[in-house]
């Protein structure tokens, strides 16, 4: 019995020793690879970069690389005679990429940074691949960004192709003065103008660069400039800019016209395809709940006030009111703000579904709900809107059900597998996430230490237990982590539940993500409003120890503590809770007048940010 147990011991150690990143097992594989490759020993394969010959090892380069794989593999002339000559290629950069292949080190200067990248995407080392990208995106800058973007353009690489683009569009403007924006070839140039992320207030900006592009040689470029100006959104400039345009055009391009007065708001922006990012104020709306403490309930009505944040400035900007409901769910895609359900003053429930749309700047119904319902789920994912649970007359509902934005209608789900109240809720990837609360429909109800996943593509409900226990807590979602922030305790000795500064980072399985701490609020509250702005997370009002707090705070990765904003709730009689925080885009002031021309006072209604 010793014995076998001994046995069973050093497998485990063995098991244990090869698993480890820096085993001594890997250590002296790596030791004696790397001497053989110095002591050119057992080589089988050369490779050959500029007239040097590199003897090799068949098995490591078809082990590190697809592209010596699939050569060595085949019947390739190549792989039968043992030489593998690389053309366009230099002995300099095959030697550094082949120290690295068996050293594991790669010494990287940036003025061999491009060559190397193109090699390892060619021979598809990706792993020094991954390296060279990692090097060059912590590097771009106004001088060298175009010429990665179409390094990573010409090679497809995705993650570097990300990292410019979004630095392009943010300096679209002073990079299309540079000289290094005229020689782009013209697929590229489409590529960048159709972009709908650039950063431009103003349409004319995206035009101007054209005509630059085109003007530096005018003799070859000007057939293309018909072509490039369908990429140029023409409803999205003012009558005094397209009359700028039409003028520097018509003798050449006689396609700049545009019937102002016969589009409406919608067939306009359909015809523009849609706004570029610079011409949004990006922040976040609260649909404000009423504090009951200042409620006259001899009024025939009482509205949901809705105001903008913008949070680059710390200002609030009112949008319409939401007429004689309270408590309902809201979310967003885009430029448009959907509300579901709430509470009518009479204690009835709300089966409304409503949509602001803030460049048209009104309120419009939608299909109604099956039922009424408030505090629900309330949430958007694939281009359709789920609601789930909730309450109304009767009690605790089960029932969900979603709205498919473009066929306009509503069609039921499965039903949640337990009446559930006092939840969290949020969406990550395909999945709706239901988190903590209580189960139960009477008075003694059970705290619900777990998730309710509701996978939108297999249409079904699954648990995921957890060892921490949410009620009237708040979530949203930042990066693929769920942060699930304030709520209530569980129950003491005494049964009493207490307020918490508790922010906790879970992943989607309901672990505690072990590499983000978030600081603890610096206020206990519950079920405040929750928005992610850019990487930050932000936290609005909520219920602090019975009283309703105002301040809003924000957090980001990184940072040891909340922060205050110098802004407070924009309304002394309405609160921030939960259900009714969402992000926003919301058009600029001359954007709206574009869209409404001939109306001021539809763009004085809208939000007044310029």
């Amino acid at each position: 019995m010793t014995n076998a147990t001994d046995f069973l011991r050093d497998k485990e150690m063995q098991l244990d020793e090869t698993s480890s990143q820096d085993s001594p097992l890997r250590r002296s594989i790596g030791q004696g690879i790397k001497e053989l490759y110095q002591g050119q020993q057992l080589c089988d394969i050369t490779l050959v970069a500029d007239g040097r010959r590199f003897p090799c090892h068949r098995i490591l380069l078809a082990s590190v690389s697809l592209y010596f794989q699939r050569m060595l593999t085949s019947t390739f002339k190549e792989s039968r005679e043992g030489e593998i000559v690389l053309m366009d290629l230099s002995a300099t950069c095959l030697q550094s990429l082949l120290d690295y292949v068996y050293t594991g080190e790669l010494l990287l200067l940036w003025e061999e940074a491009e060559e190397l990248f193109t090699a390892a995407s060619r021979l598809q080392i990706t792993s020094a691949l991954d390296i060279i990208t990692r090097f060059l995106r912590e590097r771009i800058s106004m001088e060298n960004c175009l010429e990665l973007y179409v390094l990573s353009y010409s090679h497809n690489h995705r993650p570097l192709l990300h990292s410019t683009s979004s630095y392009i569009a943010f300096h679209f403007e002073h990079l299309s003065e540079l000289p290094a924006f005229l020689y782009l070839d013209v697929g590229i140039l489409i590529t960048i103008i159709a972009s709908e992320i650039l950063v431009v207030d103003s349409e004319l900006t995206v035009y101007k660069a054209v005509r630059r592009w085109v003007t530096y040689n005018l003799a070859e470029r000007l057939p293309k400039f018909a072509a490039l100006m369908d990429y140029v959104r023409l409803p999205l400039l003012t009558p005094e800019e397209l009359a700028e345009v039409r003028a520097q055009t018509e003798e050449f391009y006689e396609c700049v016209r545009l019937p102002w007065e016969e589009l409406s708001v919608e067939e306009r922006l359909w015809a523009s395809r849609g706004l570029r990012h610079g011409m949004y104020h990006e922040g976040m709306v609260c649909v404000g709940l009423p504090k009951w403490s200042e409620v006259n309930f001899e009024d025939e009505k009482l509205d949901s006030h809705v105001h903008f944040f913008d949070p680059s400035i710390d200002q609030w900007d009112q949008l319409p009111d939401l007429k004689s409901v309270t408590s309902p769910s809201c979310i967003s895609m885009g430029h448009k703000l959907y509300i579901s359900g709430g509470q009518h003053l009479d204690g009835s429930y709300s089966d409304n579904l409503l949509v602001y749309d803030t460049l048209g700047g009104c309120w419009s119904q939608l299909p109604s709900m099956s039922a009424g319902r408030a505090w629900h789920a309330f949430l958007v994912c694939k281009k359709k809107l789920y609601v789930a649970g909730g309450w109304d007359a009767t009690g605790t509902l089960i029932s969900a059900e979603t709205y498919d934005l473009e066929q306009e209608e509503w069609m039921t789900i499965s039903s949640l597998p337990f009446a559930l109240s006092y939840f969290a809720s949020t969406a990550l990837r395909s999945k709706l996430y239901l988190i903590g609360g209580e189960m139960g429909d009477s008075d003694l109800p059970v705290p619900h230490k777990g998730f309710l996943v509701y996978d939108v593509i297999s249409g079904a409900w699954s648990q995921i237990p957890t060892a921490l226990e949410f009620y009237e807590a708040s979530a949203v979602t930042l990066g693929n982590n769920m942060f699930v922030v304030g709520g209530l305790s569980g129950e003491d000795a005494q049964g009493i539940r207490h307020f918490t500064q508790r922010c906790i980072c879970l992943l989607r399985d309901g672990t505690i993500n072990p590499n983000i701490t978030v600081p603890l609020l610096p206020i206990a509250i519950s079920y405040p409003g929750v928005a992610c702005w850019r990487k930050r997370i932000y936290v609005f009002g909520g219920d602090s120890n019975n009283r309703y707090s105002s301040i809003i705070l924000f957090w980001e990765p990184g940072q040891n503590s909340w922060t205050q904003c110098s802004a407070s709730l924009p309304d002394p009689n309405y609160g921030a809770f939960g259900f009714g925080c969402i992000p926003l885009k919301v058009p600029r002031k001359h954007i709206l007048s574009i869209f409404h021309r001939g109306s001021a006072t539809a763009v004085t209604e809208h939000a007044t940010c310029s």
